[in-house]
């Protein structure tokens, strides 16, 4: 017996030196090899990493780090410990791009200790579609973030697709120009009362292309307690660095431990490769409600555009007729309900429009019997969606949000768009202080059964994965913009999947079908009680092809589609309208398969609750084909296809409501090519025979 103590002894010491021989790998892949980050320090001690994808450098050596007033892990640093790990699950979402989301990666924790013998964890989760890195910060008890210097170092002068970075906004032009054109001069700002920042940056996220064509987005996810993160250019290192939003010299106060969001790379080697990317959601915590019944993705309508287009106001004294009135939503509701759309939005329904911005969100105008609409919607099938606009005063919203929640549910309200619309008060949109009240409100509307959409909120980062109530956001510049003010550039829809859409779903409000506004004048000239000035007051116009429009419903994403025009227009062409009936808002397949960011885009959707796939195209002021493959469809089945597409002369500038319905049959192994008129686009619908 003592010899067999002795010799497993023996084996144990050996194996011990083989260990601590054994050299630590601080390189770490995807699964299937073709992403590689290699950790290491640099000359000053910084933690750095390198992203290589395939054979190409894509990110050089970058330096990591964060500064907390008691501990300083930006330089002076060396690696005590490095540990792999891997995972390879799936996770049906409550909703989504697709029915199972796959989340499979290799892991690598690198430790690393300070002079003063203080240590942090960087943690890096290496996908088949890109990297997040995150800061663990270890201990107990409580600190401050002072600075967070994580970079990309560029290898090349990249194509970047950007908005101007701002720590109040995202509703701004995007700009396609050369990494080095990132400057001041260029950061176009859209939004009035906005705070400028004085040096080069972008709002995430942000698209880049090489000049091998691969495709790479930088961007966050799981922001919890902490500030949403910009990205400051270096013009002479061609380098992004984080920027956290703050004007303090203490960026957020953090309760240790604490881990930061991750910083994300989505990389691939093409652009629908972005747009197919799941690794914001992957890297956000499971679910969190036990009972997600409740939650209904849908399509809608709502009082909201008419009063954009000024027929109606927000405010019952507003001079125009009030539009959040029991007799106008319930003929909203009607239309709704003779189309199958789930809900109706409803904004000025609460008393506080035009007085000092001091809503009361428990008080409905003397106009407006909520308790009526709803038992009228819900006899219906359709579910009444309420607004809380705060107009930027957030202490009054906060003192009434728990309350006015309440009152919702109380009143069978099943769903809440929020907004924020101005400059906050001591307080900054994407700071930690708003980024906090945002996911309280999501959490606060769990606990009340709301669904909810934001708009002006910050910018999404995935955890709709862990409260899949927090239904959609804006965060762009959506439709409205084609209402007033400069409007939007022809090249911006073919943008957002490829930016914005990346960091969860956007509520754009697609679907109008009066573009030019035609029918609208002519009910402005007859509304006495409003005055207009059809030059001044429909200066801008969609500038879409009515066939771009029904594509939009399978090229953006949201769980919740609005059908944002007025219920005439939509009687006008009941064949398009047809289409928007049929198409789904949840899906179980989604690909990119033909795109260039800023030009043109083709989606293809498959529904989570039949067998129908949907198609749907759009293209910037250029004209052009695109020649469709089928090969994702049933082998051996022949589907019946409905084709919506651009009429002949049609453009976005001239007969931009003509187009075209037909139908044929479809195989898997056949190929179609299809025409987008400037402006313009196609959507298909995909059944198979029965």
């Amino acid at each position: 017996m003592r010899r067999l103590y002795l010799i497993a002894f023996v084996c144990l010491c050996f194996v011990g030196c083989i260990s601590e021989a054994a050299p630590l790998s601080n390189v770490v892949s995807s699964p299937d090899g073709r992403v590689v980050v290699e950790v290491e320090t640099n000359e000053e001690g910084a933690a750095c990493y390198t992203l290589t994808f395939g054979d190409e450098v894509v990110i050089d050596a970058s330096p990591l780090g964060i500064r907390l007033a008691e501990a300083d892990f930006t330089r002076g640093l060396e690696v005590v410990d490095l540990k792999h790990s891997r995972a390879n699950t799936t996770w049906e979402p409550v909703w989504g791009e697709r029915a199972v989301v796959v989340d499979r990666y290799h892991a690598l924790e690198a430790k690393f200790r300070n002079e003063a013998q203080q240590e942090i964890v960087i943690e890096f989760r290496v996908y088949d579609d890109g990297v997040g890195m995150r800061y663990r910060l270890l201990g107990e008890g409580s600190d401050y973030v002072m600075d967070e210097c994580s970079s990309f170092a560029f290898v090349e002068d990249c194509e970047a697709h950007w908005i101007a970075g701002s720590y109040d906004d995202d509703e701004f032009a995007y700009m396609h120009t050369p990494m080095s054109e990132i400057t001041v001069e260029n950061m176009t700002h859209s939004s009035s009362g906005n705070r400028k920042l004085p040096y080069p940056s972008v709002n995430t996220p942000v698209a880049l292309v090489t000049s091998r064509g691969t495709h790479i987005a930088i961007h966050e996810a799981a922001l919890w307690s902490y500030p949403a993160m910009s990205l400051r250019y270096d013009s002479e290192h061609n380098m992004f660095t984080s920027d956290l939003a703050s004007l303090q010299d203490v960026k957020v106060p953090v309760a240790l431990p604490f881990a930061t969001p991750w910083r994300v790379i989505i990389v691939g080697d093409r652009a629908g490769a972005l747009a197919e990317s799941t690794i914001v959601l992957n890297l956000n915590e499971p679910c969190r409600l036990e009972d997600t019944s409740w939650i209904k993705p849908m399509k809608y309508v709502g009082v909201w555009w008419e009063m954009h287009l000024k027929l109606s106001t927000w405010d019952s004294d507003g001079g125009a007729p009030h539009c959040a009135t029991t007799e106008n939503v319930k003929r909203y509701i009607d239309f709704a309900a003779e189309n199958g759309f789930g809900g109706v939005l409803v904004e000025g329904w609460n008393v506080g429009w035009g007085r000092d911005e001091r809503f009361d969100y428990t008080l409905p105008y003397g106009d407006f019997d909520i308790e009526e609409i709803v038992a009228y919607g819900k006899e219906r099938g359709v579910m009444l969606i309420g607004h809380h606009e705060t107009y930027a005063n957030v202490a009054n919203y906060e003192e009434q949000l728990e309350d006015a929640y309440r009152y919702y549910a109380e009143q069978g309200v099943g769903s809440v768009k929020t907004g924020y619309v101005g400059v906050i008060r001591d307080r900054l949109h994407n700071g930690y202080e708003m980024v906090n009240h945002y996911n309280w409100s999501v959490m606060e509307a769990a606990e009340n059964r709301l669904m909810i959409d934001i708009h002006e909120p910050v910018h999404s980062s995935g955890i709709c994965r862990t409260y899949p109530n927090l239904m959609s956001a804006e965060g762009m510049r959506g439709q409205e913009w084609q209402a007033w003010n400069s409007g939007n550039s022809i090249d911006h829809n073919p943008t957002l999947p490829f930016t914005r859409n990346l960091a969860g779903a956007m509520d754009f409000t697609p679907g109008i079908f009066d573009v030019r506004y035609h029918n609208t004048i002519n009910k402005a000239a007859k509304n006495e009680k409003y005055e207009v000035d059809p030059e001044h007051d429909y200066k801008f116009f969609v500038n879409s092809t009515l066939a771009h429009q029904l594509a939009l419903y399978v090229v953006f994403y949201s769980p919740i589609q609005m059908v944002a025009d007025l219920p005439d227009n939509y009687r006008e062409h009941p064949e398009a309208l047809e289409f928007i009936r049929n198409v789904p808002v949840d899906w179980a397949e989604s690909y990119v398969p033909d795109a260039k960011i800023g030009d043109y885009c083709v989606t293809v959707r498959k529904d989570k609750h039949s067998a129908n796939w949907y198609v749907g195209a759009i293209t910037d002021d250029e004209a052009r084909d695109v020649t469709l493959s089928f090969d994702y469809l049933e082998p051996n089945t022949i589907y019946e296809a409905t084709i919506y597409r651009d009429g002949s002369g049609a453009g976005w500038n001239t007969r931009p409501q003509k187009y075209v319905v037909e139908r044929c049959t479809l195989t898997n192994v056949d190929k179609l090519t299809l025409h987008m008129a400037s402006g313009g686009g196609f959507a298909v619908e995909l059944r198979p025979e029965e």
